[in-house]
């Protein structure tokens, strides 16, 4: 670096970035084994406009940090090439992210529905975890000036002065902007030529047209997004909690991510929920339902949702076992009564005298419902951004911008966004491995 330029400038100090800055400099390898670098390693400068960066990892699954996900899959994610994201994932698995972890004194139990969590010290642990290893590896940083003009120079590039040989963009999306999510990385792709797909706000709640005395209710639940010919798109299994502006969740999260999806290329999408079938005790949630707290995550493999026929059936064979009861009690044996209330006509309705229709409804009403989706709580709340540079146009080994030798995106930056459970940091950790380890190792043969 004597005539001052570096071998890897990474821009932005969160998960991916911290990630690529270590593997540039040659500091991770693709087991999650750390090591000082000795003197011939890239010099690597890590650029971040907060002057305390990470906030958004020290905020991450309400200060614990949800690290991983015991099992993560290419399907897990919204992307324009799931061959990319399998090995991307492949190159740096949740066994790497484990053991890397580990060896920095930070170990992670399984929660239900396989999220990793840090055993002691939540978020605050990990960071610290992360920030000591950059100091061990001699990552120098540069902290609370934003990154601006980002330009070619010669066969290398410039950051807003600084020469590189090769530059990491790991600026992430334009979720939560509170954090310093500004949406750089998709205006300096833009320019470069690339196709962005258009970013929207994923895994957040949903406004929707539900009653508002349902507020407060918490039900497991399938929901179901469709187009406008009532063909799925894409589905969830979790818990579902209704709020005063709709719906929230791990179902509902995770749904959003769809719904987003749909709206993209589709008219007329909607979101239909069933809260029969993981209601009953001997279904794929039964296990879960004697739990205290819900999982915070949905199940990886989510089942189809119950045909309304058997609502129907179940009130028929209630009315035969308490021919004196209502549709409500018998129903209330799974569902809440105050969904009932607000969802099933007739609720109070003694068996013996429901008629066919009204079993009918009592079944579309639980299996089908539509929730009359209007929209999302935003960017100002969704917990990642949708979208983003195509991985086919990216490096499939190194995530190198094929349009723009030299420039490697990482991250939320990406088109791949992964569902709630640890999915998106996991994403970040193995994108910023491998842009990190291609820039490092192209800077220095190009040097």
């Amino acid at each position: 670096m004597s005539d001052g330029r570096r071998d890897v400038i990474v821009i932005g100090a969160g998960a991916a970035g911290i990630f690529a800055a270590l593997a540039a400099r040659g500091a991770l390898d693709a087991k999650g084994a750390f090591a000082v670098p000795g003197p011939g390693a890239p010099s690597v400068l890590l650029l971040d406009g907060k002057e305390r960066p990470g906030r958004k990892i020290l905020v991450s699954g309400g200060g614990r940090c949800n690290v991983t996900n015991v099992l993560v899959r290419d399907r897990d994610y919204d992307t324009d090439a799931p061959a990319v994201v399998r090995g991307t994932l492949a190159g740096f698995p949740v066994a790497s992210v484990r053991e890397f972890f580990r060896s920095r004194g930070v170990h992670l139990a399984e929660e239900p529905v396989g999220k990793l969590f840090p055993v002691e010290g939540g978020a605050k642990a990990v960071l610290a975890a992360l920030f000591a290893a950059l100091e061990e590896a001699g990552v120098e940083r540069a902290f609370g000036a934003e990154a601006g003009a980002v330009a070619r120079d010669g066969e290398g590039w410039l950051v807003d002065g600084r020469p590189a040989r090769r530059i990491v963009i790991a600026t992430g999306g334009k979720s939560v902007p509170a954090t310093g999510s500004t949406g750089f990385a998709y205006g300096l792709a833009a320019g470069l030529g690339h196709a962005v797909v258009e970013t929207v706000p994923a895994l957040a709640a949903l406004r929707c047209g539900t009653p508002e005395r349902l507020a407060g209710v918490t039900v497991p639940a399938i929901l179901t997004v469709e187009d406008g010919e009532g063909r799925a798109l894409g589905r969830s299994a979790g818990s579902l909690l209704f709020t005063h502006g709709g719906v929230s969740g791990p179902a509902a999260l995770d749904a959003s991510l769809w719904w987003a999806r749909a709206r993209r290329g589709a008219e007329g999408c909607r979101v239909r929920a069933d809260f029969w079938t993981l209601a009953d005790p001997s279904g794929p949630w039964g296990g879960f339902l004697r739990l205290a707290k819900a999982p915070g995550s949905c199940m990886a493999d989510p089942p189809s949702p119950a045909d309304p026929r058997a609502v129907e059936e179940f009130l028929l064979a209630a009315a035969r076992r308490m021919p004196k009861g209502t549709a409500g009690t018998a129903l209330a044996e799974r569902v809440p009564r105050r969904l009932l209330e607000c969802l099933v006509r007739g609720e109070g309705t003694p068996l013996s005298r429901l008629t066919r229709e009204e079993r009918r409804a009592a079944g579309e009403a639980l299996c089908r419902l539509d929730l009359g989706v209007l929209g999302s709580e935003g960017f100002a709340k969704a917990e990642v951004t949708a979208g983003g540079v195509p991985l086919r146009e990216l490096d499939r080994r190194t995530l190198e911008s094929r349009l723009a030798p030299g420039l490697h995106f990482c991250g939320e930056a990406c088109h791949a966004t992964g569902r709630l459970g640890g999915f998106n940091f996991q994403w970040a950790w193995s994108s910023g491995f491998a842009a990190g380890r291609g820039a490092g190792a192209a800077a220095m043969g190009a040097g």
